[in-house]
């Protein structure tokens, strides 16, 4: 018959196995939101710059682009980034379940981590969209190529507001996920199980 002791080292080592599976889980869409996230970034950065130096002439240019693969790349980019930021934020509540209920500790981290991707969420989030012009940027910190062919061809993409809309908007995102990156990381090392007992020579 095992002791608690034992019982409970058994129950932690899979509470643990489990909490790494999930690790896994999260590292790879936290980086593939990252990524998309980033793209949105260096797709107003290039058209913003196409704009400054083509002038008037940005704005056929900016149609012969939306003809092609980089309209489509940013939609599809979009979906990515929503989608692994709540891949992600769904695994932050099962990961803070696991160690709750497996005793692993680092809770306190864990919870931290989970408000930080939660407002990510909360950013990439297409909420309801009030029928303006001006409202309509504000659904969400992602854009698609639509805003930028307006924000384009009216010669705002070098705006204050352009610049706080699709430059800090995407920021943002990232340094959410990044902060909760740093509190997981944090409270994955935090978490200790006993090593098993060691046993004598002759039964090893």
């Amino acid at each position: 018959m095992d002791s608690p002791g034992n019982t409970h080292r058994d129950t932690a080592r899979e509470h643990l196995a489990a909490f790494d599976v999930l690790r896994f889980a999260k590292n790879a869409f936290l980086w593939l939101a990252v990524a998309a996230v980033l793209f949105h970034l260096g797709a107003w950065w290039s058209l913003r710059g196409q704009a400054m130096e083509e002038g008037d002439a940005v704005s056929s240019a900016v149609r012969h682009v939306s003809t092609g693969r980089f309209e489509s790349s940013l939609a599809v980019a979009g979906f990515v980034a929503r989608a692994s930021v709540l891949i992600v934020a769904g695994v932050l509540i099962v990961s803070l379940l696991v160690s709750l209920s497996g005793r692993l500790g680092g809770a306190a981290g864990l919870a931290r981590a989970c408000v930080w991707f939660l407002a990510a969420l909360a950013l990439v989030t297409p909420w309801v969209r009030v029928q303006t012009e001006v409202a309509a940027g504000l659904g969400s910190a992602l854009y698609g190529f639509d805003e930028l062919d307006r924000s384009v061809a009216d010669g705002s993409a070098g705006g204050i507001l352009a610049i706080l809309r699709f430059g800090l908007c995407p920021v943002l995102v990232v340094v959410c996920l990044v902060l909760g990156q740093i509190h997981f990381r944090r409270a994955y090392r935090s978490m200790t199980i006993t090593p098993p007992p060691k046993l004598p020579i002759h039964e090893v």
